[in-house]
C-alpha cells in the first residue's frame, strides 16, 4: 500500500467518469449531471457504497454507470498500488455552487485526500 499513490488514483478515477468515454444508452453520462447541476443540486457519489445524492435525480444511467465503475475500482487501485480496503471514504463532490468537482478520499489513518478534477 502506498499511500501517497491516493491522490493520484482517485484524480484518474473521477477524470474518467467524467469524461466523454463515460456512455450509457448513447449518450454521456456528465451530460445528465450537468443537467442536474444547473437546476441546483449538489452532486456527491459514495464510491464505496454506490449511493448517489440527489436521491430524487437517480436515473437508470446514472445508476448503471456507477456500478460499472465500482466494478472497476478495485483494480483501478491496485493497478496505483492502493488498497481499496485502507480506504474509509472515496466520493466524488461536485457543490452546486462551483464549477469544478472533486475526489475525496479518506484512509484508514484517518488522512484526507482531495483532488479536484476538470472544470464540469
Amino acid at each position: 500500500m502506498k499511500y501517497k499513490n491516493i491522490r493520484s488514483a482517485i484524480h484518474n478515477f473521477g477524470q474518467s467518469f467524467v469524461s466523454a468515454m463515460n456512455y450509457v444508452d448513447d449518450d454521456i453520462v456528465l451530460h445528465e449531471l450537468n443537467k442536474i447541476h444547473i437546476k441546483g443540486y449538489d452532486i456527491e457519489i459514495d464510491w464505496l457504497t454506490g449511493h448517489f445524492e440527489p436521491v430524487s435525480m437517480r436515473s437508470s444511467r446514472i445508476d448503471i454507470s456507477i456500478a460499472r465503475y465500482q466494478g472497476r475500482l478495485p483494480a483501478h487501485l491496485g493497478a496505483h498500488d492502493v488498497g481499496d480496503q485502507h480506504l474509509k471514504r472515496l466520493a466524488l463532490i461536485w457543490p452546486a455552487s462551483q464549477r469544478r468537482a472533486e475526489m475525496l478520499a479518506i484512509d484508514d489513518r484517518d488522512v484526507e485526500h482531495r483532488i479536484e478534477i476538470r472544470d464540469l
